[in-house]
C-alpha cells in the first residue's frame, strides 16, 4: 500500500513537470541569436 502511494505521488510530480513545461512560455537562449532582455531600463550595446 505504501509503495502504491509513493508511486502515485512520483507520477503526479512527473506529470506536473511536463504540464508546467508545456504551459510556461520558453525563454530565448543565447544560441537562438535573439537579444535576451535582462532589465527594462538597460539598453543594448551599439556596434560601430
Amino acid at each position: 500500500m505504501k509503495q502504491a502511494i509513493r508511486i502515485a505521488i512520483l507520477m503526479c510530480g512527473l506529470v506536473g513537470t511536463y504540464v508546467a513545461a508545456a504551459v510556461i512560455p520558453q525563454v530565448p537562449a543565447p544560441e537562438d541569436g535573439g537579444p535576451i532582455p535582462v532589465c527594462p531600463t538597460c539598453h543594448p550595446p551599439t556596434v560601430k
